[in-house]
């Protein structure tokens, strides 16, 4: 109730006390038209009327430019003046202009031609109920009602809060985008995933489909245009416009798309509309990758709030709520490395299932992104002892070796092939890149590609590993450094330095140096890695023999974030909280942290 009334009144107190207007002008009836340098300018007098929107109304082939001239009241009641530029689809055929103001006179100023397809502007107050910002409210309330007064019970759960938070906020990240695609090259992953969900040897692209993957889908600024843009889309005619061939089955490195493929697969055999089906694609993502971390931390001995900070960054959640294999390959890389902990600080010998399940969970995981294997070889630390006999202890230390091969192989073996056949590859989108010209000036300059490579990683480490950047980046939308980011960042740290410090169990010197061990050899495992990112875009998606390296996204350290806590265990940092109530505030934070980042970067 509360939620509806604040997205209902609160939120848009200004056009819920003024009066309800909706008036419409054909252009040729505007109070003042002027011309000049080839553009026309309407100017409407509205005395001091509330108007919560304007909308253009016109008939064209081509964009409508414009430039909006307000001149408004502020609280004080003194005159001010405000400008905006607005670019209205012809798509569409009509724009909405953001006013919120009581509106003395409202100026449209475009071009001769323009002028000659535009019908009318329409001047408005209204209520516009943004459904992603109600939810966002209810669950934002609800879930902290629970975790505060019901923490004796919900405090027990760390992988339930986990679940229903990242759940709750993924929705509304994804109800929020409407049918847009905000996360990064998301229509490409969208294209992929949507070719993939198509049984046999045959692709059917239809009309939004297509409008989609090649980037023709009008972009809005307003609610109303979103919501008009998801009808334009649902209005295009569905038929099939083009079929094409593809392989029978999923190739290995696209298999991190499969929960999105049962998702725009079981929204066509429902036969939902195109923008439901693309919803119920996210949501499957975002049902999958919650899983995956759930299960981390339900059997995970270690860190279990760890994982759930690192599950709940704003980055994290909207990554897992889009269309990306980035999702993919975060959860199961977390998953694979907490069993590990789990495996290799316990006391009895090797569990054969965890240890597989683990194992299983990395070589998946880094199907698309095999830069990342190098974690597999955490598992050469387990000690002697972990085994019944030494035999045991060679072939499985040997098969994680051959495993780490196999995987550097899927990576290696083209770039060997394009470097011995000659062959100039490089990025797609042109430039002056290409693998094998970029390799032989690394092998020919190895003290100055040294030298390139460490200060990438030195003048980035702290920006991407604790920076709004890679914490709370939620790409076309924006990067969020708020009150709420610095929520997060801090509830992170203090987790990390206090999650291990909470297990009853103290350990003794022998443990000690276990832990000593995994610290040392995860932070060169981490250091190997990030060395292979920023290689691999070196090679990738930089001219030849530049002084920088491009193409370095933060989110690629993600992954890199609960590899790092670990080498904060510690036991000499206590909190003296209950452990239901310590939990419940992790949680509580990382709730109200992440949520004020999805606001501030989608709704406000």
């Amino acid at each position: 109730m509360f939620a509806f009334l604040a997205e209902h009144i609160l939120l848009q107190w200004n056009s819920f006390k003024s009066e309800k207007f909706e008036q419409t002008y054909s252009l040729d009836r505007a109070d003042e038209i002027t011309n000049k340098w080839g553009q026309r300018t309407y100017s409407f007098n509205l005395d001091g009327r509330y108007i919560s929107s304007a909308y253009l109304n016109f008939q064209s082939d081509t964009d409508i430019e414009s430039e909006v001239s307000i001149i408004y009241f502020d609280g004080y009641g003194n005159k001010e003046e405000k400008e905006l530029t607005d670019t209205a689809s012809h798509l569409l055929g009509k724009s909405a202009i953001p006013v919120n103001a009581r509106v003395q006179q409202f100026s449209i100023k475009i071009s001769y031609a323009d002028a000659e397809v535009c019908d009318s502007v329409q001047f408005v107050n209204q209520i516009v109920f943004h459904w992603a910002r109600f939810l966002l409210l209810v669950f934002g309330l609800s879930l902290g009602y629970m975790f505060v007064f019901h923490r004796d019970f919900w405090g027990k759960k760390p992988e339930w809060m986990y679940a229903v938070i990242s759940i709750a906020l993924g929705t509304v990240i994804i109800l929020s985008a409407h049918h847009s695609f905000d996360s990064w090259d998301e229509q490409i992953h969208f294209h992929t995933a949507y070719t993939d969900s198509w049984l046999g040897n045959m692709v059917a692209y239809t009309n939004p489909a297509m409008a989609n993957a090649e980037m023709r889908v009008p972009t809005g600024d307003t609610v109303e245009e979103e919501q008009w843009i998801g009808q334009w889309l649902n209005s295009v005619k569905d038929e099939v416009v083009l079929t094409s061939e593809k392989g029978r089955f999923i190739k290995y490195n696209e298999r991190a798309y499969l929960p999105q493929i049962l998702g725009l697969k079981l929204g066509r055999t429902l036969g939902l509309s195109y923008v439901a089906t693309v919803f119920l694609g996210k949501f499957f993502n975002l049902l999958f990758c919650t899983a995956v971390v759930t299960c981390a931390i339900r059997f995970s001995k270690y860190g279990k709030r760890t994982l759930m900070c690192v599950g709940l960054l704003p980055t994290t959640v909207f990554l897992f709520s889009s269309f990306t294999y980035d999702a993919f390959v975060i959860a199961l890389l977390m998953l694979g490395i907490a069993l590990f902990v789990t495996e290799y600080l316990s006391e009895e010998k090797i569990q054969t299932k965890r240890t597989m399940v683990s194992i299983l969970a990395m070589v998946v995981g880094c199907f698309s992104k095999a830069v990342y294997i190098p974690f597999l070889a955490l598992y050469w630390l387990m000690p002697k002892d972990k085994f019944y006999s030494r035999r045991q202890k060679n072939l499985f230390k040997a098969g994680i070796f051959v495993l780490l091969i196999l995987m550097f192989a899927s990576f290696i073996l083209p770039l060997i092939g394009n470097v011995t056949s000659g062959a100039e590859v490089g990025d797609y989108r042109g430039g002056d890149t290409s693998q094998t010209s970029q390799l032989s000036m690394i092998l020919g300059y190895p003290l100055t590609y040294t030298g390139v490579l460490l200060k990438s990683l030195g003048t980035t480490f702290a920006s991407y590993f604790i920076g709004s950047k890679v914490l709370a980046n939620f790409a076309y939308r924006g990067i969020y450094d708020g009150i709420g980011y610095f929520v997060v960042l801090l509830t992170m740290l203090f987790t990390f330095v206090t999650d291990f410090g909470m297990t009853e169990k103290t350990y003794d010197a022998q443990m000690k140096r276990k832990i000593l061990m995994m610290k040392i050899w995860n932070a060169v495992l981490i250091f190997g890695t990030a060395c292979l990112v920023w290689t691999a875009l070196y090679l990738d998606f930089t001219p030849v023999g530049s002084m920088v390296i491009n193409g370095v996204s933060p989110r690629y350290y993600l992954p890199l974030i609960f590899p790092l806590s670990l080498i904060f265990i510690n036991q000499k940092v206590r909190c003296s909280m209950k452990l239901e109530n310590y939990q419940s505030l992790i949680a509580f934070l990382m709730l109200i942290g992440t949520g004020i980042s999805i606001y501030c970067l989608m709704l406000a």
